[in-house]
């Protein structure tokens, strides 16, 4: 079993590697380097909002597309 993961890794890993770099990599580490996100992030809580939006985009997600689905098989109109 642990072979068969480790091949899955590597394939994976190989697949990965093709794809391009993130454009916003830069931005996003310049971001960390501001002095005052930590007093910023105190008041108005970013990764709280994060998060949140996250659970929100996979929850309409998940709708839509079991929506399309039952609507492909003819369950709802």
């Amino acid at each position: 079993m642990e072979t068969l993961l480790k091949g899955f890794q590597s394939i994976l890993n190989t697949v990965l590697d093709l794809l391009p770099d993130s454009p916003f990599r830069p931005f996003i580490d310049n971001l960390a380097n501001i002095p005052y996100i930590g007093y910023l992030n105190y008041f108005i809580p970013i990764n709280d909002f994060i998060n949140i939006l996250t659970a929100w985009g996979i929850a309409i997600t998940l709708f839509y597309a079991v929506s399309a689905l039952l609507r492909f098989i003819h369950a709802i109109d």
